[in-house]
């Protein structure tokens, strides 16, 4: 697959504030990256992506993995060891609270490449402009919503593969929508500027073609 956030009840509130406070503070590992030409830059440093797909269960049982506190840290320490900067995740569930293990990727310095479509909400292949409806823009902007305020969150994919052979190319235009969808919404809630691709099926035919209409304005 290819890519085209004194007295006790005094005491108690200070901690609290200073809790919230540490979870939405910027990471130190993970400026927030950013666009500049055709590359991305954390700061002043061009970032290269070194990463690996991060979905326990696979595309048959596929669960947040980064919602689970447990499964999220013990996987980390391995990430740690193969060297990456970035983990995909290609479902999450935007209802659950993501601080704690997107706080703990950014203390290992790994950044989050993430899908915003979920095996309910999604662009069909075969039925794409009924599938595009306020429902599954409502979620896709929830989790926007919730991944935004992590300095970590690298990206988002508004598509995988959704157009794979030449039949397909007819849910492009949607994918299209989507993707603008995406940046407006960043756009008119003056969320940073997080950067959104498409993640293209490797079809020699379609690559080329596809990258070009995305690219293209209207």
């Amino acid at each position: 697959m290819k890519g085209v956030f004194t007295a006790a009840p005094f005491t108690v509130a200070l901690g609290a504030t200073a809790a919230f406070a540490g979870a939405l503070a910027p990471r130190a590992k993970t400026p927030p990256v950013v666009v500049k030409g055709n590359a991305f830059y954390a700061g002043n440093d061009r970032f290269y992506v070194k990463g690996v797909d991060y979905q326990p269960g696979g595309s048959s049982d596929a669960a947040d993995p980064i919602a689970d506190e447990t499964i999220c840290k013990r996987d980390i320490e391995q990430f740690k060891k193969l060297g990456v900067n970035t983990v995909r995740v290609y479902t999450i569930d935007n209802s659950k609270d993501h601080t704690t293990c997107m706080n703990a990727l950014a203390d290992a310095g790994i950044y989050l490449a993430l899908d915003v479509n979920t095996p309910k909400y999604s662009i069909r292949q075969d039925k794409p402009g009924p599938s595009y409806n306020t429902p599954y823009l409502q979620n896709i902007f929830a989790t926007i919503d919730e991944f935004q305020k992590f300095d970590n969150t690298l990206l988002f994919f508004s598509g995988n593969e959704v157009v794979n052979n030449v039949p397909t190319s007819k849910a492009a235009p949607w994918v299209k929508a989507v993707t603008r969808d995406i940046k407006q919404y960043i756009g008119n809630r003056k969320y940073r500027p997080i950067p959104v691709g498409y993640s293209a099926a490797d079809i020699g035919q379609l690559v080329k073609q596809g990258f070009e209409y995305l690219c293209s304005l209207g």
